[in-house]
């Protein structure tokens, strides 16, 4: 690794775990306060519609893993007249994406009141038109994003910059927290503490990117060729968001339960912010791997792909070995104090969302591999299949398990997740070493079963043989004890079974830490 990409990658590392702790601190308060001053259904409502506009949202998503793939090369080349002839097609393609998701958001505002009832905290209906309302304040941040924000945002993630993203989301993410903290407590509606959240979009990001690309011109002869991959990109996107959200999205389908839905939005905070804790490491990684490969180094390649990989997995094991102890107990004390009809001691569900999250991460390498070569169109089918093997086995699972009650069919939902989860890894395992990598796919799939025997390793003994905490900071202590224990187990395996790609992980990780006041 050069000094150059070191740099920028620790750069993007630190900054993008500052925004990560903040946002798992600030996803942490907000879920709960929803809860307290408005109720669960309230609470279930904005789980379920989140998730939702987080799908609409995706129709910029195939088109910025095509921008930043389209530009590694141009980028690395100093080509200006190349990268502003991708800006321009850029943002062309951002304003239509823009006008859709309006489309598709007033569409959505307009159906789901009547589909999802919902009641506040004092158990009476929310009219349709105050939902409706609601539904577009949530939806007005995504609105500006695409004709503002978005097509910056890919030219600095491109150029591995993304420390400005993460800080710029950062200070966006802190003041919309606030006004969420503050609001509730003089009174305000739902609805203006949700639009005042939705208004805190900032324009950083363009002032940043005028002023450290002055060269670029938005509005020159747009070249579209070199986004051609943009829908079969969007394929790839809209599987992966669809994945991480179809707990809710099929669980509003199948039950029409927002007091249900909040449950699974306070267990799934939890998954999402260890996901958070993961991207540490993750985000920018594309960049760093896109331009070995555009340089044509495949043996730094190879090598940097393993220790990555061997990194992940082993991170994996520790976050969710440990996870699936604490998730219970957590959730218990998190909403101690809620007094509604909503029921958040699911220790089932609970097990089978962490199960979904590792299913889930065990693709998630091979999935950073497809965006890094822009092999979109290779892997469509693997999306078709996983988004047909989800829906199918969540929605058949669930009515199956209906009559047995809400909870139980949420279960079956979430296990059906699993199922595409798994069946997408399998298909990547057949892909990716092939056609990417060049690693033999037997390594991969070793590693992954590892990481399953692993995670199962750490949490086995400790639900058997321990007794849950009953306090938060009892809960924490323990939290920090089982992180260490799933770290030492992890370690051991690791060198038992995987030895060489540990000692070249830690040589990397060495030569970054020397190079971090440089």
């Amino acid at each position: 690794m050069s000094t150059t990409r070191t740099a920028r990658f620790v750069q993007n590392t630190l900054s993008t775990a500052l925004y990560q702790l903040t946002a798992m601190v600030m996803g942490f308060i907000t879920p709960r306060l929803m809860i307290l001053y408005y109720g669960s259904e309230i609470n279930g409502l904005i789980v379920s519609v989140t998730e939702f506009l987080t799908y609409f949202k995706m129709l910029e998503a195939g088109l910025a893993a095509s921008v930043n793939v389209a530009l590694y090369e141009p980028l690395a080349r100093h080509d200006h007249q190349a990268i502003s002839g991708i800006a321009s097609a850029a943002r062309l393609f951002y304003n239509a994406a823009g006008w859709m998701f309006t489309g598709l958001t007033v569409a959505f505002t307009i159906a789901y009141p009547f589909f999802v009832p919902v009641r506040d905290l004092n158990g009476l209906p929310v009219s349709h038109l105050s939902v409706m309302v609601l539904i577009l304040a949530m939806g007005l941040s995504g609105m500006l994003e695409f004709f503002t924000m978005a097509r910056y945002r890919v030219l600095i993630a491109a150029d591995q910059r993304t420390y400005v993203v993460s800080l710029a989301s950062m200070s966006s993410l802190m003041l919309s927290t606030a006004l969420i903290v503050v609001l509730p407590y003089l009174g305000m509606d739902v609805i203006v503490v949700r639009l005042a959240a939705s208004l805190t979009i900032l324009v950083l990001l363009s002032r940043y990117a005028r002023k450290h690309y002055p060269y670029v011109d938005p509005h020159a002869p747009p070249n579209r060729a070199a986004l051609s991959t943009r829908w079969d990109a969007l394929s790839v996107e809209l599987t992966n968001v669809f994945q991480q959200g179809a707990g809710a999205i099929l669980g509003t389908v199948v039950t029409r339960d927002a007091g249900l839905l909040s449950v699974y939005g306070v267990y799934h905070m939890v998954t999402v912010g260890l996901w958070g804790i993961l991207k540490m490491g993750t985000t920018g990684i594309n960049s760093i791997f896109g331009n070995l490969l555009v340089s044509g180094r495949k043996t730094a390649f190879q090598r940097a792909y393993r220790d990555f990989e061997c990194l992940y997995y082993m991170l994996v094991s520790i976050l969710f070995g440990a996870a699936a102890v604490l998730i219970v107990p957590f959730v218990t004390l998190y909403t101690h104090g809620v007094t509604d009809a909503a029921n958040y001691d699911a220790p089932l569900l609970g097990m089978l969302i962490i199960a979904e999250a590792v299913t889930n991460h065990a693709k998630m390498p091979m999935d950073l591999m497809i965006t890094t070569s822009g092999k979109f169109r290779e892997v469509r089918s693997h999306c078709f299949w996983q988004i047909a093997l989800t829906v199918v086995c969540g929605t058949g699972l669930g009515l199956l398990l209906m009559p047995y009650g809400t909870m139980r069919a949420l279960c079956g939902i979430v296990a059906g997740v699993c199922v595409g989860n798994l069946a997408r890894t399998v298909f990547q395992l057949r892909f990716i070493p092939k056609e990417v990598t060049g690693i033999a796919w037997q390594k991969t799939a070793w590693r992954i079963t590892r990481m399953f025997v692993t995670t199962v390793l750490i949490a086995a003994p400790c639900l058997l043989l321990v007794d849950p905490p009953q306090r938060f900071f009892s809960w924490a202590m323990y939290g920090v004890m089982l992180v260490l224990y799933a770290s030492a187990v992890t370690l051991a395996v690791t060198w038992l079974f995987d030895r060489k790609a540990l000692r070249s992980l830690l040589e990397r990780l060495t030569f970054m830490l020397r190079h971090i006041g440089r």
